[in-house]
């Protein structure tokens, strides 16, 4: 396992290559490069818990992420909590990760901030691999030329955003995080995204049914597909999956 870890601004940014035990990602001994994205706070509260030996609460932890999902309505701090990433195993190894770090650097103002050497590392790691943006965290806060150099290099990629509105920059490699198909017209239309639309009821939507889900018909995984990857990246129309 490989992990490369900044800042920039209140987040802490880390792009980790190894193997997945999630088998709709990739295959078990697959490596792949993921990114996740930490508030600023979220790891202080780890840091606090290992200096003072104080137990962590899920809760807690989630709610302190308004600085890395900001208005996304399935995170803590404004939306309803509902992300798939707010489950023990995941939570598990966020922390496992976050308590690596502060082990390695000790505090936040330890951790290197982004700067091009640091880019160009992490570049090298893409190279013919399927990378996976925002594995935890919104990855439009990752800086625009890594996502680009990242991508170039990568052999297939995925990444999601809710800041399409904001971030239409990130279109070319993000697809729009939307949920029903008036949103998804409206990401196209104003602002050059295409969708992945997390619904309820995926009857009567006008998109690919994600190849990687239950619903598929399609035994395959996000590595081998690659169809959530912009603009610029595989495949030219929405997806579709239902919530989970």
């Amino acid at each position: 396992m490989k992990r490369i870890s900044f800042t920039l601004g209140k987040t802490l940014q880390v792009f980790r290559l190894g193997t997945s035990t999630n088998e709709k990602i990739c295959t078990p001994k697959e490596k792949i490069l993921q990114s996740y994205t930490y508030s600023e706070a979220q790891f202080n509260y780890i840091k606090d818990s290992v200096i003072n030996n104080t137990k962590r609460s899920f809760k807690d932890f989630f709610a302190l992420d308004s600085e890395n999902c900001f208005d996304c309505p399935f995170s803590s701090n404004s939306g309803n909590s509902n992300c798939y990433t707010h489950k023990f195993r995941q939570y598990s190894g966020f922390l496992v990760q976050l308590k690596s770090i502060v082990n390695e650097f000790g505090s936040f103002e330890n951790i290197p901030t982004y700067n091009s050497l640091i880019g160009s590392d992490i570049a090298k790691l893409a190279i013919d691999r399927y990378v996976r943006f925002g594995s935890y965290g919104e990855p439009s806060m990752h800086p625009l030329e890594l996502v680009k150099v990242v991508a170039e290099n990568a052999k297939l990629w995925s990444g999601y955003t809710h800041q399409y509105v904001s971030k239409p920059e990130y279109s070319k490699w993000f697809m729009a995080s939307t949920h029903n198909e008036l949103q998804a017209k409206s990401a196209k239309d104003k602002f050059g995204f295409r969708s992945f639309l997390a619904v309820a009821d995926n009857k009567g939507i006008k998109a690919v049914i994600c190849p990687a889900s239950n619903e598929s018909t399609l035994d395959t995984s996000c590595s081998a597909c690659g169809l959530c990857s912009g603009s610029q990246g595989k495949g030219t129309k929405n997806v579709v999956i239902i919530e989970h």
